[in-house]
C-alpha cells in the first residue's frame, strides 16, 4: 500500500469511517476541490467498464491521480471527516 492510501486508511480509522459511511460526502467535497482528478478518475471507471462511474467513485480513486497535491488532498479529506464527526 502506498503512502497516500495508508494515510487515507489511517484517517478513516481515526474518524470512524471504516465502513465508508461518509464516502458520498467525501466524494462531493473532493470533486469540487480536485475537478481534474475527478474527471480522470471518471475516465478510469468508464474504461474499466463501469455502467455508472459517478456512483462507483470513491475517494481513493482521486488519490490515483493526485500527483503532487497529496498533502492538500489529505488535509481536505481530514477536514471533511472532522466536520462530519461534529
Amino acid at each position: 500500500m502506498t503512502d497516500i492510501y495508508k494515510k487515507i486508511t489511517d484517517l478513516n480509522s481515526r474518524y470512524g469511517n471504516e465502513s465508508s459511511e461518509f464516502e458520498e460526502d467525501l466524494v462531493e467535497h473532493l470533486k469540487k476541490k480536485f475537478p481534474n482528478q475527478y474527471k480522470l478518475s471518471l475516465e478510469d471507471l468508464k474504461n474499466d467498464g463501469s455502467d455508472d462511474p459517478e456512483m462507483e467513485m470513491t475517494p481513493s480513486r482521486f488519490a490515483d491521480h493526485i500527483g503532487d497535491k497529496g498533502e492538500e488532498f489529505l488535509k481536505e479529506y481530514e477536514a471533511v471527516l472532522k466536520k462530519l464527526n461534529e
